[in-house]
């Protein structure tokens, strides 16, 4: 009796940790029941990490790891390996409450080895000679950084206590973006020195060996009286939410789901709001594969995605996922290209016009259409991704869209349905055994 009792404890203690989200999982390839092995606790119960396993499948399916879903980068062999070493041992509950904590680029309590130097306002620069490496030294379990990827940019190295963990390229072509690197997770209590560093090493087609710093990302004990990890601070590093989307998400019961699908560096203070999404960015709540996602059917009041399903090799098998995950009359609302050029190479698959929307959704019940992006929007783009904008003077270049942009008070909304930048679909999921009218 006594078991059973504590068993209850540690699930409802789960649900408190895992945003209920564990009524709702499911082993991503065959859609069945799984199991948390070798949990993490929090001496509040809270589940900080974990790993998955599917007894259908016979094998390990996702880790939850410091309060996130993994469905796609987690290490196969080293879960088996630790299920191996933890079987038959109790839950590890650690000393602490944790709670997270940033440090900035200029932040006093980092330490510089090495030639850095400050880069507007918003970095620590490295022009990448060997030996240049940023530290802290501290009491932390989990450790991530978010460094500038660009085309200067070389390679950097990651140490955890003196033992080099992994080294990342830098480079990325045509344009400058932030990106977010785990280094450890789970590191025994304790103090720990993490190291940053410039390699001197860079990909053939860098211009440079640079290393631009921005923040360095820790789980660290929380003491008493200090906020633990909570309701995290809502951050939007994506796409603006469509303002019909806010409107939809409206209509959602307090205690009814929503799910983004490819809802990128974002995060919502929303307790109904689940962001999935196929890249390693900081802020989704899951990890996973619109493609397998890891949920039942029927979970979602709310389904959506913005600018993703031409970025899908198959939208057809997506959306079949999306209207799966919804809950019978639950709404799905998407928004995809329609003429705009290439994007997010080599991932960019299909574009669909106003009619290859609604073939998507047509086992739906399609309660409308729409199209969005003024031509000269569209024009831009289409300039901006032809070089044109590098063969033109600026102001060359500005009077030429000022003209272009004029003639945008000509066309009309209905004719701009035919030279849209892209086009979205509000469906609702059919009941079950009632035929949709696609």
């Amino acid at each position: 009796m006594r078991a059973k009792r504590d068993r209850s404890v540690r699930t409802a203690r789960m649900k408190q940790a895992t945003h209920g989200l564990e009524e709702i999982l499911c082993c991503p390839a065959c859609k069945g029941d799984m199991e948390l092995r070798a949990p993490v606790l929090t001496p509040a119960g809270r589940v900080k990490s974990g790993i998955f396993f599917c007894p259908r499948c016979r094998e390990v399916a996702g880790t939850l790891t410091n309060f996130k879903y993994d469905f796609l980068f987690f290490d196969k062999a080293a879960c088996e390996a630790k299920l191996r070493d933890r079987k038959g041992q109790p839950a590890q509950v650690l000393p602490y409450e944790v709670r997270e904590e940033t440090l900035a680029f200029d932040d006093p309590r980092l330490q510089m080895r090495g030639a850095w130097e400050r880069w507007e306002e918003r970095y620590q620069l490295s022009q990448g000679r060997p030996g240049d490496a940023l530290m802290f030294r501290g009491e932390f379990l989990d450790a991530s950084v978010r460094l500038l990827k660009h085309p200067w940019s070389g390679v950097a190295r990651f140490s955890v206590d003196g033992k080099v963990v992994s080294e990342v390229d830098l480079y990325q072509p045509r344009w400058s973006e932030i990106h977010w690197f785990p280094i450890a997770n789970d590191l025994h209590p304790g103090p720990h020195t993490v190291e940053i560093a410039a390699t001197g090493r860079k990909n053939e087609r860098s211009a440079g060996a640079q290393v631009f710093f921005h923040e360095l990302v820790l789980t660290c004990p929380a003491r008493d009286g200090e906020p633990i990890a909570g309701p995290a601070p809502e951050i939007n590093r994506a796409l603006p939410l469509f303002p019909v989307l806010i409107e939809l998400m409206k209509q959602v019961p307090a205690k009814g789901r929503i799910l983004e699908c490819g809802g990128g560096d974002r995060r919502l203070q929303d307790s109904r709001y689940v962001n999935i999404d196929c890249q390693r960015y900081q802020l989704p709540t899951v990890w996973g594969d619109v493609l397998k996602l890891p949920f039942r059917d029927d979970s979602f009041d709310l389904v959506f995605s913005q600018a993703l399903l031409e970025h899908v090799p198959d939208p057809f098998a997506a959306v079949q996922e999306m209207c799966r995950v919804t809950k019978p009359n639950g709404l799905l609302w998407s928004g995809m290209a329609f003429l705009q050029p290439l994007h997010a190479a080599p991932s960019h698959y299909f574009n669909a016009s106003l009619w290859g929307i609604q073939e998507l959704f047509k086992h739906t019940e399609i309660i409308e259409t729409s199209w969005f992006g003024d031509l000269s929007f569209t024009i831009d783009w289409l300039f901006k991704s032809a070089g044109i904008t590098e063969q033109l003077e600026r102001q060359e270049y500005e009077d030429l869209m000022g003209r272009i942009r004029a003639l945008d008070r000509l066309v009309s909304h209905e004719a701009l349905r035919e030279v849209a930048s892209g086009v979205a679909v509000l469906a609702r999921k059919p009941e079950r055994g009632k035929a949709s009218g696609g």
